[in-house]
């Protein structure tokens, strides 16, 4: 009975998002009510369903999404981009390249990979706007950089795993996935930058490029708001949705926008999709649907395919929990026994874990994904067919990075060193 509610629970949460695509309605709302019957059901009070709901993501959404707001609303983020293009030499081919090195040091130095995902977000629209590149492609090189950068030995995700491996007199790994990840990453930037057809944007003509004005003394108050964003969430390890929020109250008290249009822009249709959908996905975890998916493919392990096995199992569960707060609590133990059974690698195990549960992370349904969402959500010309769109499209690149790496896995390419 319990296997038929976990398979019954996967089958609701597909049928949720395909109505909210083809009826293009918010799928976030219709999650809500879907968990609600569903919960109902099976018996699941409503406080518990309640408890689906993250108030830590919807409040770093709405930090990011202030503030982004903000800066698109009195054009800081715009000409501050365009400002750093003219700096550059005007080649745009250096975006791509710089939105890595942005999402890698900032993880890498220690607070990790989310502040580095939000920062990314927030400053792909204007980089994009800018340059002429998708600012999704943008966004998500930086966000996959910071994913290779979160594997520093210093930051909370590294320490964290390296004490689960400890455990399980397992040492000596760290520079091995640092240097895989690394590795791992660059190749799928590329990836990335040619399915976003990031080689179809062409450097400025010479003499077309427009003259730019100084900044204003709103413009510069909100520049100084972002430097203290970075610096307090990066530096001391402080959550960026909360900086994000204090960052956007505090502008908004000195009158370097219009609270009234702020508040309006705030994408809220985005923020109740994600947290929407993640209460459903609370239900669907806790009846074991996740449990299901991954025993079934560890079921059919072997020395060959335990690697990719172990990677995907990783990745499908990091869709619908959080990678450090429960993928890798729960998997990384798993990995001295089943190197001792099935006779692989074990840092080969922990270094696809790591980068199929991150890689999970563009889902929308994700830290990462999320973010994207709502930093293109406050650009006026995103639409609601736009928005759906964006939805599955984040999907498909988490799915497509996962396929990757789990392929990489397969072909034997983290058993190397």
């Amino acid at each position: 009975m319990s296997n038929s509610i976990a398979l019954i629970s996967l089958v609701v949460l597909i049928a949720v998002i395909a109505v909210g695509f083809v009826m293009k309605k918010n799928v976030g709302l219709i999650a809500v009510l879907a968990a609600w019957i569903f919960g109902a059901v099976i018996g699941t009070g409503d406080s518990d369903i309640i408890k689906g709901f993250s108030s830590s993501t919807f409040i770093m959404l709405l930090g990011v999404s202030l503030l982004c707001t903000i800066a698109t609303n009195n054009g800081t983020l715009e000409l501050a981009a365009k400002k750093f293009l003219v700096v550059s030499g005007g080649h745009v081919a250096v975006a791509p390249v710089i939105m890595y090195l942005i999402g890698y040091i900032i993880a890498a130095i220690g607070p990790g990979c989310v502040p580095a995902l939000g920062i990314a977000a927030a400053l792909s629209l204007p980089v994009g706007k800018s340059t002429g590149y998708n600012a999704v492609m943008l966004a998500a090189i930086g966000q996959i950089a910071s994913m290779a950068g979160r594997f520093s030995p210093i930051t909370p995700e590294s320490v964290l795993i390296a004490n689960l491996a400890g455990e399980q007199g397992i040492s000596g790994y760290q520079t091995v996935t640092l240097i895989y990840a690394t590795i791992t990453t660059i190749v799928l930037s590329v990836v990335i930058f040619l399915v976003f057809k990031g080689y179809q944007v062409k450097e400025p003509v010479k003499g077309e490029q427009e003259r730019l004005s100084a900044f204003t003394q709103k413009q510069i108050l909100t520049l100084i708001g972002f430097l203290v964003m970075i610096v307090v969430s990066a530096l001391f390890k402080r959550n960026v949705g909360l900086v994000s929020f204090t960052v956007a109250v505090v502008l908004m008290l000195l009158n370097a926008a219009d609270e009234k249009v702020v508040i309006k822009g705030v994408p809220w249709s985005t923020l109740l999709m994600v947290t929407g959908i993640g209460m459903l996905m609370n239900i669907v975890s806790s009846v074991g649907g996740v449990e299901l998916m991954s025993n079934g493919l560890a079921s059919i392990m072997s020395p060959r395919t335990a690697v990719a096995i172990q990677g995907l199992s990783a990745g499908i569960l990091s869709w619908f929990s959080s990678a450090i707060g429960v993928v890798w609590p729960t998997m990384v133990p798993t990995v001295g026994a089943i190197a001792e059974q099935v006779g692989v690698n074990p840092e080969s195990l922990i270094t696809i874990m790591c980068l199929t549960a991150s890689f999970a992370g563009f889902s929308p349904a994700s830290t990462g994904g999320s973010l994207i969402l709502a930093a293109n959500a406050t650009d006026p010309d995103f639409t609601k067919e736009k928005e759906n769109k964006l939805f599955l499209q984040l999907f498909a690149l988490s799915a497509l990075l996962l396929v990757l790496t789990v392929l990489g896995g397969l072909l034997g390419l983290y058993s190397i060193l």
